[in-house]
């Protein structure tokens, strides 16, 4: 795991946040077709998409290499007098890769993690919410950013093996402590929904202790059915270049899928309603590539060419707001909390006093450092000098009821 140093910070899910400024935080996937292996002159055509939508988190696939994303952030998206991008660490894993760009003056990255399959890495991201008002209020939105690419094949065993994948990563997320505002997206290679068909979509949404969702909530058979031909993503081409795929936008391989809180707003983050989906697939391109008809409906007709030209799936695209009064609750025994970067003490107003809490630390991947229990008062006082460096989930269990607080050491 890669760990970087960022300013103390602190997200509790209940803080009563009133009076803020919401902000529309853009998330984009894309797979990229072998950049920059193929052909590097690409990254001015991935410039053209790129500009036209900004992304905030833009997680790709099919990276070959760190000189593609050094392209991807210099020649694409750090252009016309924009510097605010940056990116996570490069991790060469088998096969192709992922990678996370992000806008830097609304988000900080955390950490990083590589959870190993049998083909290809499924890479974790966490980022923070850089709210207008961290440095008084101490409480903002946090991001579990995935990002895949499983395995292609219609026939026998591919279905299983990207079954296999899955569990892979759903195991990891059901091993995790604090999750919130949780994204799962890339190239999914999903021919359609059924359980026995494409076992792995159903263990997307319900495998494991923690349930994910299709913003959409599109299920069917997606292959050569024009009933959902304004929702596929591939191919955007019916001639074949640069290795890509052809054949007309005909499937629906590429996803992104939400946790419950970004439903919700629980977690002072929340999906837009209707702003899923994939940039450049107006409905008129069925089984045709993205250049036929020449005009588009969804996007100018130069960003439909760059399309045609960069790759031969279509990004995915969904809106979060974040701020404001995004996912206000009222928590029914915690009052507020301070914690103290430099001493680790950790202060928790309740109340009342009546009950037993039970208090647990863990590290960011899961692991229980601390585990205390405290009745008796209407104050929480403890500290936690050993704490390195890092970040921290503390949950608070009373009578069936969790709240859980998230700190950043320095």
């Amino acid at each position: 795991m890669k760990n970087l140093r960022v300013l103390f910070i602190v997200s509790c899910l209940f803080f009563l946040n009133t009076g803020k400024s919401q902000e529309t935080l853009k998330v984009m996937y894309y797979n990229l077709l072998n950049f920059p292996s193929t052909s590097q002159e690409r990254a001015d055509t991935l410039k053209k998409i790129v500009q036209h939508v900004l992304p905030d988190m833009f997680l790709v696939n099919e990276l070959d290499n760190q000189f593609g994303a050094t392209l991807i952030l210099n020649n694409a998206l750090n252009q016309n007098g924009i510097t605010h991008y940056q990116q996570a660490l490069f991790v060469d894993g088998p096969d192709t890769d992922n990678m996370l760009f992000y806008n830097s003056d609304k988000l900080g990255l955390i950490s990083q993690n590589e959870i190993e399959t049998a083909l290809r890495d499924i890479n974790e991201y966490v980022l923070y919410y850089k709210a207008p008002d961290l440095s008084t209020t101490l409480d903002t939105a946090f991001f579990y950013m995935y990002s895949c690419h499983l395995k292609a094949g219609s026939t026998d065993p591919n279905p299983d093996y990207r079954f296999a994948e899955v569990q892979v990563f759903k195991n990891y997320l059901s091993g995790k402590t604090g999750l919130q505002n949780v994204m799962f997206g890339g190239d999914f290679n999903f021919y359609g929904s059924s359980v026995s068909g494409e076992p792995a979509h159903n263990w997307v949404l319900n495998g494991g202790t923690f349930p994910l969702f299709d913003p959409i909530d599109m299920t069917g058979e997606w292959h050569a059915n024009s009933f959902y031909a304004n929702i596929h993503t591939q191919s955007t081409r019916t001639t074949s270049f640069d290795g890509g795929a052809t054949g007309g936008l005909d499937d629906r391989f590429d996803f992104v899928f939400i946790s419950n809180d970004l439903q919700t707003g629980a977690n002072k983050a929340k999906y837009v309603d209707n702003s899923y989906t994939a940039i450049g697939n107006d409905g008129a391109h069925y089984n045709t590539s993205l250049l036929n008809p020449s005009s588009n409906g969804a996007v100018p007709d130069d960003v439909a060419n760059a399309l045609y030209q960069m790759s031969d799936h279509l990004p995915v695209y969904l809106e979060i707001q974040v701020g404001g009064d995004v996912g206000i609750t009222d928590n029914e025994y915690v009052n507020s909390f301070s914690f103290n970067s430099t001493s680790r003490e950790l202060q928790v107003f309740l109340k009342n006093s009546e009950n037993q809490i039970s208090l647990t630390v863990y590290d960011i991947s899961g692991k229980r450092i601390v585990n205390e229990t405290h009745s008796g008062s209407e104050q929480i006082k403890t500290s936690f000098p050993y704490l390195r460096s890092g970040v921290y989930i503390i949950n608070l269990q009373r009578d069936g009821m969790s709240t859980s607080l998230k700190v950043v050491v320095l």
